[in-house]
């Protein structure tokens, strides 16, 4: 006898008592079940005692529906305890032994199996609900169970998924994971093992360096690369450095440069300004990385020789080639230029502007020439903020782009000298506004007022969008760490040690921050905003809630999925409106599709019923005009959405 229906029968009972017996009547999923459940009414006295129960639930005219829901799922209860059997489908596999104290220490976390099973899935596949997760519950990704996983993820066949993964665990910089990184480790393995690499370096650095010696000796191809600019991590891997920038070839020798770039060493030093009378452009690409004390003095000789090859080709008779060559020389010289600072890096700043006419004079001849992007922007892709505001600017402002470079050295070296350049710097030219900005914030000034100030065009007495750009631009480098319970500062860039920059920053006037963001509703700020509101905050939550839910209300497109999340996260609990202006919106939409967007929406699930039920009466009535909708199909969906929750 196939007993699985009273199984079923008794999930259906207990969703019921969760749901409230108001709505038994109309359940049709217990309906069903209740069908496919009673052929066993026959079989015994008991089986057919739980069929009755279930038939009175049903009718409309039941007395007393919570007592006969009560006893109906008691009576199954007791029924299935008779019938139970202890059973494990699968083989049995053994759980993973930590090697060490520091791996065991906060090895479980408290959370629900639901919850970390879900986690697993989605890291043993292409990552899923794993992004979801890791946005909701950072802390699982600490549990013993979930850290062989992310291991495994490490090699997952999507590779993007599994860079993603790499940079998690970079950021947790979490040591318990050394042991099974370090694990059947592969030196001559495919990028899994690279990325292996850079999470043992995130989390080890120095500490590490016996491991990266030990195994370069086996190390093949991209691996190889991995493990050679590791060895920047240690003062005494200068030797080893030099020789490998001699016989290494290819990626792996421009590996060796750029970790030789961070020795605080003469002989790193001398080394590229040997090498620099050579390859004056190869050297700019290694310093980028470079954060070493004497690299700012190397770069500011390098800056006299570009700033001299622009001034030559200031001339009529410099051809095509020449004129590009040089013009992607300086590109390479601003990106070298970033986060140098002290007094060689503040200099070559005042080199540049001194220069100013030569390098637009340069700027407007490449206008002539033939790159149809470089006819509209020279855009410096390495700069980028954590909200992503990009900030392009004319070929003809060479200036902007200096700005903004002095503005995102300040996020990877809070200099002194820098800080003072940038207030110097703005008070001559507005284009420097960015940097100005930064400096106030790693001085925990309240600035909101002032930043308002300098938003007005004193030509037109209006804000100027150029500016707010700008400003946004240097706000998007902060976000509040909800684990720590803080402003954090964020480095972001194209090579990995600039972009690993992430430091603790004091914001003690944040709140006014929050509200002049605000105050100047756009996408973009929208964007910053989202990382400024302190999660610990209530008053604020509810005000940066209360702003996403009118942007939802009243903004044209389709924003409203972004702000609905922004909402959750601050416990906002209206949604009245939200479902219908998403209609109005998308009248094409299917019930699938509506569906998906209510049960996303802010509040508890009878608010998201009752703005169901406000759509399907305006359908029904005309106010709503829909060309797909199935309201019978949007209504199943949302009751078996709303049993289930």
């Amino acid at each position: 006898m196939d007993t699985t229906p009273i199984y079923e029968l008794r999930e259906r009972l207990r969703a019921a008592a969760m749901a409230g017996t108001s709505l038994l009547a109309e359940d049709f999923r217990l309906k069903r079940t209740y069908e496919a459940f009673k052929p066993l009414e026959a079989a015994s006295p008991v089986f057919a005692k739980v069929g009755q129960l279930t038939e009175r639930l049903l009718s409309n005219d039941i007395l007393n529906p919570q007592g006969v829901l009560l006893e109906a799922v008691s009576l199954t209860d007791a029924v299935i305890c008779t019938l139970g059997a202890v059973d494990i489908k699968g083989e049995v596999t053994p759980i993973e032994i930590f090697e060490s104290e520091e791996t065991a220490a906060g090895m479980i976390v408290n959370a629900p199996y639901s919850v970390l099973k879900e986690l697993l899935e989605g890291l043993q596949g292409a990552g899923g609900s794993s992004y979801r997760i890791r946005e909701e519950h950072p802390e699982l990704f600490r549990d013993y169970r979930v850290k062989c996983a992310l291991v495994q993820a490490l090699g997952a066949s999507y590779a993007e998924f599994a860079n993603d993964v790499a940079k998690w665990l970079c950021e947790d910089r979490d040591k318990s994971m050394l042991p099974l990184l370090y694990r059947n480790f592969d030196p001559a393995g495919k990028r899994e093992m690279v990325r292996r690499v850079e999470v043992i370096e995130a989390a080890a650095g120095a500490d590490a360096n016996d491991f990266y010696i030990k195994m370069l000796d086996t190390a093949q191809k991209e691996v190889r690369q991995a493990l050679i600019f590791a060895l920047r991590h240690h003062q005494d891997n200068v030797p080893l450095l030099l020789e490998l920038t001699k016989k290494e070839r290819g990626k792996n020798k421009d590996a060796a440069f750029k970790a030789l770039a961070n020795m605080e060493d003469v002989r790193a030093a001398a080394y590229f300004r040997e090498y620099a009378e050579r390859n004056l452009k190869a050297v700019l690409g290694y310093l980028v990385d470079a954060s070493s004390n004497w690299a700012a003095e190397v770069v500011e000789e390098l800056c006299d020789r570009v700033l001299e090859q622009i001034e030559k080709i200031d001339e009529d008779s410099a051809t095509d080639k020449e004129q590009s060559d040089v013009f992607y020389l300086l590109h390479d010289m601003m990106r070298a230029l970033y986060g140098k600072g002290g007094a060689h890096g503040c200099e070559c700043y005042r080199k540049l502007l001194k220069h100013l006419p030569a390098i637009n004079s340069l700027f407007e001849k490449r206008k002539k020439q033939h790159n149809p992007v470089e006819k509209i922007i020279w855009r410096l892709d390495f700069l980028k903020s954590l909200a992503n505001v990009q900030y392009l600017y004319p070929m003809g402002k060479f200036i902007s782009g200096l700005g903004l470079v002095l503005a995102q050295s300040l996020v990877v070296n809070p200099d002194a000298d820098l800080q003072a350049l940038a207030l110097e710097l703005y008070r001559a030219d507005v284009y420097f506004l960015p940097a100005a900005v930064m400096t106030k914030l790693l001085n925990d000034e309240d600035c909101a007022d002032w930043i308002e100030a300098q938003l007005i065009d004193q030509r037109t007495s209006k804000i100027s969008e150029k500016r707010m750009r700008m400003v946004l631009e240097a706000l998007g480098f902060v976000c509040w760490d909800k684990i720590k319970g803080g402003y954090e500062l964020f480095g972001s860039g194209d090579n990995s040690n600039i972009s690993s920059v992430r430091r603790e920053i004091q914001v003690s006037y944040a709140a006014n921050m929050v509200r002049w963001m605000i105050r100047h509703p756009s996408y973009d700020s929208d964007v910053v905003l989202v990382n400024w509101v302190p999660l610990n905050d209530n008053v604020l939550c509810m005000e940066a809630g209360a702003y996403f839910y009118q942007r939802a209300l009243t903004n044209k497109g389709n924003y409203g999925s972004y702000w609905m999340n922004y909402m959750r996260d601050y416990n906002w609990t209206v949604c009245k409106g939200l479902g219908i202006k998403y209609v109005k919106d998308n009248p094409t939409a299917t019930a699938y599709t509506i569906y998906t967007y209510l049960i996303r929406m802010p509040g508890d699930k009878d608010a998201v019923m009752e703005e169901m039920r406000e759509i399907c009466t305006m359908v029904q009535s005309g106010a709503l005009k829909v060309t797909r909708l199935k309201l019978d199909a949007l209504e199943e969906y949302m009751q078996d959405w709303y049993l289930k929750n």
